[in-house]
């Protein structure tokens, strides 16, 4: 075995095998510094010794005993049952031991033991069954705090401990320190290998407490500031040339014009937050430092409007900008409403996907490469090598989570063999609503604008809960509604009976369910055939992994209206418009978080008619029906965020690991919010500071930002 690093995959540690590695793996434990940083998330405490005499029945007890019998086998019983006595000054108690007749030589009368069991009464009697026993000259007392870990099958809590001492035993020393000296001190925090020692190996339970919070304080400074450290190369590059033109010549008087063109043929009023947002963006773009601004906006509130607009202003300085969108329906209502925006007004759009034939996508290169098309559209087709821009300024990333820091990279950092590197404006839209603070953890130095108005004449959207999949109130809804000329969306968790199409985001509330319950897409268009509704109103089915031209014809024809009906998995999640669609039904609603809920409703009440939501879901579980009460009574993306955080906590923050931000193995985005802010500020201190302190922490920073998230940043 070569030299083991925190790099190393765990499969170089003895006793894992490749069996054990694909079950670590379901664990999200890939390498040894995975294993290592693969936290207890709760501890048996043995370290309280009772007497016998104090013991209640039900109850765990820890006690030091004397074996007062001789350890007998019951050689009638096929299991080889182990029985004895033993005791302490206050009394006596009977141990038994199914299926381990060794027990019988392994203690002795006289013999000093430490006991740890449930004590329960039988015929009057005190009993354990199959308690811990070891003698007590062998009881290690910094073992009686044990650790309990989330496990997989196959993998015990016993096997973890082994092999992450192991793990730590053979490269703790490589763990570095990302805490500034002074915090380091006023914290009373030690060393980094021995905080991961006493958070999984403690001696007591206030030990194993202020070992996490030294973690945490860490993993924070890591998804902070490492974050920021990570993506710098994107935004303290300065540009070689401005966007905006010298004011007061002839060219910005002409851009004036057409913007103002642009701008009164919208055929609607900016709200104040998307005016304010485009201010923003216009100032960030008039300096020589790349702008990396983050749009946040409730659904429904016009961000596309803003991005559209951000492209316009873009091309009229005779450059060009990029969108990219997550889906191929979605890049093409982008190009949809972006030619509407920008019709008449001299500025070429163009949309390319992955499915684009060959001879137009050879066409569009080519308008690309000679600066002929400004705005550009378009899906992860937009990223690959052999796309060239002449004068790339500006990137929009529409939902940013589903495209990863590397791949937007090729489209950020321009690389010209005269002049090196110059960085792209960077504008990221995202319909998530984030709480500030944990804004400023997640997404380190990006500038946020905030839009929470919502255009004018946007009616409410009544919400409803419905019990029953069999209610005839959701039924009559769904017709009356079709009956007055407006369509419907029907969203399932399943496509079949075999095949689940729904995001991590989802998963909560479960607990109970049968999982042949669920209604899914095809059984949900087979019950309405079987109604008749589909004869009056034609409906179709839609999810993600359909052929990529049947899923545009059958947007388009549900837009065009010659769909009523669409019946759909959370493929319509993001983005999706229609101001026709003014019902929809969410089956088996339980299945989904409060983000999945708010954006799917949010698909809904885009035109000037009243639209409603059901949500229909059989559960009794008291999660699933908080959410369902908290999706009735609010509207406000921001007030259910901030809920939604309460709720959920560290990893599921309103579907966080649906839209990408990694798991945290010690901090809790909710209650540890003050210490994020607390650590960021100490580590930006030192690092503005400079010198030898700033040099070092920043190198173990980028290290160790790798080592936790650095494979997670690059996924699409």
């Amino acid at each position: 075995m070569g030299k083991v690093s925190l790099a190393s995959p765990v499969s170089v540690l003895y006793g894992i095998g490749p069996a054990a590695a694909d079950r670590l793996a379901k664990l999200e434990i890939n390498t040894v510094y995975d294993l290592i940083t693969f936290l207890p998330w709760r501890y048996n405490d043995w370290t309280s010794v009772a007497r016998v005499s104090s013991c209640e029945s039900g109850n765990e007890a820890s006690l030091y005993l004397t074996v007062m019998s001789t350890p007998s086998v019951n050689i009638r019983s096929r299991a080889k049952n182990v029985s004895f006595m033993a005791g302490d000054e206050s009394g006596r108690i009977k141990l038994m031991f199914f299926n381990s007749p060794y027990i019988a030589n392994k203690f002795a009368v006289g013999d000093k033991c430490f006991v740890h069991g449930e004590l329960t009464y039988f015929a009057g009697t005190p009993q354990m069954v199959n308690p811990f026993m070891e003698k007590a000259d062998k009881v290690n007392t910094s073992e009686l705090v044990r650790p309990v870990y989330h496990m997989t099958a196959g993998i015990t809590s016993r096997q973890l401990s082994r092999w992450i001492k192991t793990a730590l035993d053979l490269c703790g020393e490589e763990l570095k320190c990302c805490i500034p000296e002074q915090v380091m001190q006023k914290e009373n925090f030690v060393p980094m290998a021995e905080a991961y020692r006493k958070v999984h190996f403690p001696e007591t339970l206030d030990e194993a407490a202020s070992a996490r919070r030294q973690i945490a304080f860490e993993e924070l400074i890591l998804l902070g500031v490492g974050m920021k450290l990570y993506n710098r190369g994107t935004s303290v590059k300065e540009v070689a040339e401005q966007v905006v033109p010298e004011s007061g010549s002839e060219l910005a008087k002409d851009v004036a014009v057409r913007w103002k063109k642009i701008v009164e043929g919208l055929g609607f009023t900016l709200t104040g937050d998307q005016r304010k947002a485009i201010i923003d963006i216009q100032k960030d773009m008039m300096t020589n430092v790349p702008m990396n601004r983050l749009v946040q906006g409730d659904v429904g509130s016009g961000k596309t409007a803003v991005a559209i607009l951000a492209m316009a202003m873009t091309a009229l300085m005779g450059k060009q900008s990029v969108m990219l969108a997550p889906t191929s329906v979605l890049a093409r209502q982008h190009y949809d409403n972006a030619c509407r925006i920008l019709k008449g007004s001299g500025i070429n759009v163009v949309l390319l996907l992955g499915k684009t034939k060959a001879s137009v996508k050879k066409e569009i290169k080519e308008q690309l490469r000679d600066g002929e098309a400004s705005v550009i559209i378009g899906t992860h087709a937009l990223l690959t090598d052999d796309i060239e821009f002449a004068d790339l300024a500006l990137v929009i990333a529409d939902e940013q989570h589903r495209f990863g820091v590397k791949q937007r990279e090729k489209l950020l950092i321009k690389k010209d063999p005269e002049s090196g590197i110059n960085s792209v404006h960077n504008l990221v839209m995202t319909a998530t609503p984030i709480p500030r603070t944990l804004a400023m953890v997640l997404y380190g130095d990006m500038k946020t604008s905030v839009i929470r108005e919502k255009p004018a004449g946007r009616q409410a959207i009544t919400t409803w809960f419905a019990a029953s999949k069999d209610s005839s109130d959701t039924r009559d809804a769904l017709v009356s509604m079709l009956e007055s000329g407006q369509q419907a969306y029907i969203v399932c968790a399943r496509i079949d009976e075999n095949e689940d199409e729904i995001s991590d985001d989802s998963i909560i509330g479960r607990e109970g369910s049968d999982e042949s319950e669920i209604t899914s897409v095809i059984q949900m268009k087979s019950r309405l055939d079987e109604t008749g509704i589909t004869k009056r109103f034609p409906a179709a089915v839609l999810y993600g992994s359909m052929n990529e031209q049947t899923k545009l014809d059958t947007m388009e024809k549900f837009l065009s209206g010659e769909i009523k009906i669409l019946i759909s998995t959370t493929v319509i999640e993001v983005g999706v418009d229609n101001p026709r669609a003014n019902i929809m039904i969410i089956m088996d609603a339980d299945r989904f978080g409060l983000s999945t809920l708010h954006q799917l409703r949010g698909r809904i009440g885009r035109g000037k008619e009243k639209s409603y939501c059901i949500l229909v879901s059989e559960s009794k579980s008291e999660l699933a029906l908080t959410r369902m009460r908290l999706m009735c009574e609010s509207q406000d993306g921001f007030e259910l965020a901030q809920k939604d955080l309460e709720i959920r906590g560290p990893g599921d923050f309103f579907g966080t690991r649906q839209h990408g931000i990694p798991t945290l193995r010690a901090a809790n985005l909710y209650t540890d919010l003050t210490i994020a802010s607390d650590a960021c500020d100490a580590v930006n201190a030192v690092l503005a500071k400079g010198g030898s302190e700033a040099e070092l922490l920043e190198k173990n920073i980028e290290e160790m930002f790798e080592l936790r998230f650095g494979s997670k940043m690059g996924v699409l």
